[in-house]
């Protein structure tokens, strides 16, 4: 169901974007499962995409695909010289609107047969957006299309998110007599109470023009050859700052979701101090290849 698999530089990060074909022929063998390639940006620097992939039903997520999401998120995060990860849905059927996660696999919530199986299958949906909340490095929501339901929280957990004018979101679970839940929580933070309760409790969608304007989304862009450019610049300009400050402000920005005002910068001191341990090796090298440019 899962693969690893180095692959050539794409254009995704060599600089030179191309438009990428997102739906596959009816003729061609579907690959259902979740794919990590992890790249060398430049020496020392390893970027990694995670592709989910389910082209016949866009790209929802049934249970292996979910358990298979959170073990190469374990093992990525063993990785020091991680910088980045994309997150994207790859391409759906030939005849069926691009997704980026289409939601959890209502089949398998039918046949859920008592409250104990119903908390298994959402701790474990729980467990994957954790995953990628939990990566030591900056995660990138890579949106095109469709992002329903448990897509929609996936995206939620990701650090940046950022998607093409068609795009499509929403919280329907109402709609099938479930209430939105785990990872629905981070929303009002992203978008406020009131937005949030009309995506979960009127079951509403929303074009990408409105997410940006909500908050939901850090970046609309026109089209996929638009999205590959913008994902391309951010991974740069990641890449291009030290990596444990890059680092420390994902966990600073964590604990400001979870503390007050006071205990937010006592944490924010604690990591200004952390910064210059063993000699500040990374901050005195940034700081003084800024004053060489400015000629100080």
């Amino acid at each position: 169901m899962a693969s690893t698999s180095p692959r050539r530089l794409p254009a995704l990060f060599s600089g030179n974007v191309s438009m990428h074909t997102r739906q596959i022929s009816s003729s061609a063998t579907p690959k259902i499962g979740v794919t990590c390639n992890l790249l060398a940006h430049s020496p020392g620097h390893d970027v990694a995409t995670l592709t989910i992939s389910n082209p016949p039903r866009l790209n929802i997520l049934t249970k292996p695909i979910v358990t298979s999401l959170i073990g190469h998120c374990r093992i990525l995060t063993t990785s020091p010289t991680l910088r980045a990860v994309v997150l994207t849905g790859g391409p759906v059927a030939a005849g069926k609107p691009p997704a980026f996660i289409g939601g959890a696999d209502i089949r398998e919530m039918h046949a859920l047969s008592s409250p104990a199986e119903a908390r298994t299958f959402i701790t474990h949906l729980h467990f994957a957006c954790q995953a990628l909340r939990d990566l030591p490095v900056p995660v990138i929501a890579r949106i095109h299309g469709l992002c329903l339901g448990a897509g929609l929280e996936i995206a939620a957990s990701c650090d940046l998110r950022i998607a093409t004018k068609l795009s499509r979101f929403a919280m329907p679970e109402v709609a099938i007599g479930i209430p939105s839940v785990i990872e629905a929580a981070l929303l009002p933070g992203l978008i406020g109470f009131g937005r949030t309760r009309r995506l979960l409790m009127l079951g509403e969608i929303i074009g990408a023009e409105e997410a940006e304007k909500w908050g939901l989304l850090e970046r609309m862009v026109e089209d996929e050859k638009h999205l590959d450019h913008m994902v391309a610049d951010w991974v740069a300009r990641l890449v291009s700052n030290g990596s444990q400050a890059v680092r420390s402000q994902k966990r600073l920005i964590r604990s400001w979701e979870e503390c007050g005002i006071k205990e937010s910068v006592q944490r924010g001191i604690e990591a200004f101090e952390e910064a210059f341990e063993n000699d500040g090796v990374e901050p005195r090298e940034k700081m003084a290849a800024f004053l060489r440019r400015k000629g100080v």
